[in-house]
């Protein structure tokens, strides 16, 4: 078994442009989820539709449940290589000290490699990176000194959220040459990136993006007329988004799919999957034409008022 890939030459061939996401198979996850959280059974079976379809990546997190452990459980039996990217969440307030940060994370670097039964960590990103506008250089030197021991291969960060001035705050830290990887949330109704010019930002810093929510947690494959109560303001934009998708000769999923993978400065996609199926569909997807232009520059103006509530799956719980 090898899960360990971390100097630069390496770490480049070994981002494919899927990438598994694992919250599914540590807890129930998704608006669209009806399956709930898979048995150890089906988790191997859609690890291994990823690993047999050439997906090299794997995403998880801390806080996915089980998921660091069903993948731990899993590499064991395996003789296959795959690169994970795993996130843990530094808690922060005004009392933090420095000796507070530096237990924090050597806890958190612990705990994973132990869940993953790994003694290095491939790569790690900040899951709440806004603890960089707070204590910056601190934490990029603890973290640091966790990739010169060996615990850490690759630095990087999950971004949240697009305002312009939290991203500023983040990005004097973030900025640096270390985070090597950013996870951005990212799909063809969210326009708050390219307004704000983050997305400028992050592609000429040659940092490798990693886009995540491509379908907004499963909403853009729910039917409009179907939708809760909470989720009611979403219907317009969806009605909208299947006719963007007819017009193109592309079902939702394809289309949704072509608007990222063609996107330059997309290194890799991160999604989800409930079943093998659903890892198979994703790959396919891979031979997706590109959107024409024509078509880009509609949805662009169509969707440049979508209301924040809707694209932003956290507001959707406290509706």
């Amino acid at each position: 078994m090898s899960l360990i890939r971390t100097d630069n030459e390496q770490w480049t061939a070994a981002i494919s442009p899927l990438t598994l996401g694992t919250v599914q198979l540590g807890m129930p996850y998704g608006i669209a989820n009806q399956l709930g959280q898979p048995d150890e059974e089906m988790a191997g079976r859609i690890l291994d539709a990823a690993l047999n379809g050439g997906i090299t990546c794997l995403d998880t997190a801390s806080a996915y449940g089980s998921a660091e452990q069903v993948l731990g459980r899993y590499f064991q039996k395996q003789t296959r290589a795959a690169t994970i990217i795993t996130k843990f969440t530094l808690q922060v307030n005004r009392e933090t000290t420095l000796s507070d940060l530096e237990a924090q994370i050597e806890d958190s670097v612990n705990r994973s490699m132990e869940r993953l039964q790994v003694d290095c960590l491939p790569a790690v990103l900040l899951h709440r990176p806004n603890v960089l506008g707070q204590f910056g250089n601190q934490v990029t030197e603890l973290l640091l000194r966790q990739v010169k021991r060996g615990n850490i291969g690759t630095l990087g960060a999950s971004l949240l959220s697009f305002d312009a001035q939290e991203f500023a705050e983040n990005w004097r830290e973030l900025q640096h040459d270390c985070y090597e990887l950013v996870q951005v949330p990212i799909n063809v109704m969210d326009r708050r990136m390219f307004a704000n010019g983050t997305f400028d930002q992050l592609t000429r810093s040659n940092k490798k993006l990693f886009a995540r929510s491509i379908y907004l947690q499963g909403l853009f494959f729910m039917k409009p007329e179907a939708l809760q109560d909470r989720l009611k303001p979403a219907e317009p934009w969806l009605a909208r988004l299947q006719d963007f998708a007819e017009q193109e000769g592309m079902s939702v999923a394809e289309f949704a799919f072509s608007y990222i993978h063609h996107m330059p400065g997309i290194a890799s996609i991160v999604f989800g999957a409930e079943t093998p199926e659903q890892v198979n569909a994703n790959i396919a997807l891979l031979h997706t034409p590109a959107i024409r232009e024509k078509t880009l520059h509609e949805l662009a103006q169509a969707f440049s008022q979508v209301p924040e509530y809707v694209i932003t799956p956290n507001l959707w719980e406290g509706k």
